[in-house]
């Protein structure tokens, strides 16, 4: 990765940026969602706000939103559940 070096940002900012440690990628890598599993069709009724917001994240990271919800429900079961 290419260093970048800021020349204007204030003193505390630019000492701050030079000591800080890049933050890893923390989720799961795209073939983690598309993971072939049994599906069984049912109908649910999910707040629109909700749907909206997998649909974005799901688009911007090229995943289906389906199985992105998917997972993130059977996540939960499993933990919670």
């Amino acid at each position: 990765m290419k260093k970048v070096n800021y020349t204007d940002a204030p003193e505390e900012i630019a000492e701050a940026i030079v000591v800080a440690e890049p933050i890893g990628d923390f989720l799961p890598s795209p073939e983690f969602f598309a993971e072939k599993l049994t599906k069984e069709k049912i109908s649910l009724n999910v707040d629109a706000q909700a749907v909206a917001r997998y649909r974005a994240y799901a688009k911007k990271h090229g995943l289906k939103y389906q199985s992105l919800m998917n997972q993130v429900l059977s996540n939960y079961a499993e933990k919670r559940l």
